[in-house]
């Protein structure tokens, strides 16, 4: 534990001190400057901030247990709602930042891989009321959270699957024409992290985004993105250390960007 932790703040100080400035300087594309400066570091407010944001201060009080299946370490353990919200659940400014790339990507078909209590889902449901946005997640227990979550959230628009994603996953792909916007929040591993990326690769088109989570979290992790970033459908790409971010476009430059977030 301590020598994974110890490798983290290793890998945190490469980062920043080799990452480029906010603002966008150094910056040399005209697109990945505008996606920088208008989406990454866009401060504005949005309606639907409130409503989720509410509802997150509703789980961070909710001291009740349930019981937890975590498929990506076999485990099975009881746990309170609240801790589920503050350690699993994407914080403030990571979801929001997720919100404006769905809403940037003008995303209707969404996919997510780990649903947790339903935070991040909030946020792609909320990014247009009118996309489709399918939810993977692997512990029915935390499933019902989420589920609950959305209904108070007057969100239709969303459809969890439930069950481990190496068997879920295929089936939810067969119902996505294509995957505009995709999250990676699922099994935080090397080996399922490139399994995962390369079944969606077959739904990519140009403006296709893939966001994955906690990408230098692990040597395992750390590794992945790196396969991620030299995979010839990867065309531009952009570590904010906490998030990886991947375009497809094939008009773009092959890129790899690190950028302060």
């Amino acid at each position: 534990m301590i020598k994974n932790k110890l490798n983290l703040i290793f890998r945190y100080i490469k980062y920043y001190f080799s990452a480029l400035p906010k603002g966008g300087f150094g910056i040399h594309s005209p697109f990945v400057y505008s996606f920088v400066t208008e989406v990454i570091e866009e401060s504005l407010p949005y309606y639907s901030y409130n409503t989720i944001e509410h509802i997150r201060q509703n789980l961070l009080r909710d001291k009740s247990y349930i019981n937890v299946t975590d498929y990506g370490t076999g485990k099975s353990c009881k746990k309170q709602i609240c801790e589920i919200a503050k350690v699993s659940s994407k914080n403030k400014k990571d979801s929001q930042l997720i919100f404006r790339i769905a809403v940037f990507a003008k995303a209707k078909n969404i996919l997510e891989l780990g649903t947790s209590i339903g935070t991040t889902t909030m946020y792609l449901g909320m990014s247009d009321h009118n996309s489709k946005v399918i939810s993977l997640e692997g512990c029915p227990e935390i499933a019902k959270i989420a589920k609950t979550n959305l209904k108070n959230a007057k969100l239709s628009n969303v459809k969890i699957i439930t069950g481990n994603i190496d068997n879920t996953l295929y089936d939810a792909l067969k119902e996505m024409p294509t995957i505009d916007f995709a999250f990676f929040d699922a099994n935080h591993q090397e080996v399922p992290t490139i399994k995962y990326f390369e079944q969606c690769l077959s739904k990519v088109d140009k403006n296709s985004i893939f966001v994955f989570d906690d990408i230098h979290w692990s040597d395992g992790m750390d590794k992945a993105w790196k396969y991620i970033c030299k995979n010839s459908k990867s065309v531009v790409t952009i570590d904010l250390f906490s998030m990886g971010i991947v375009f497809f476009n094939p008009e773009l430059n092959k890129h790899n960007y690190k950028i302060k977030y």
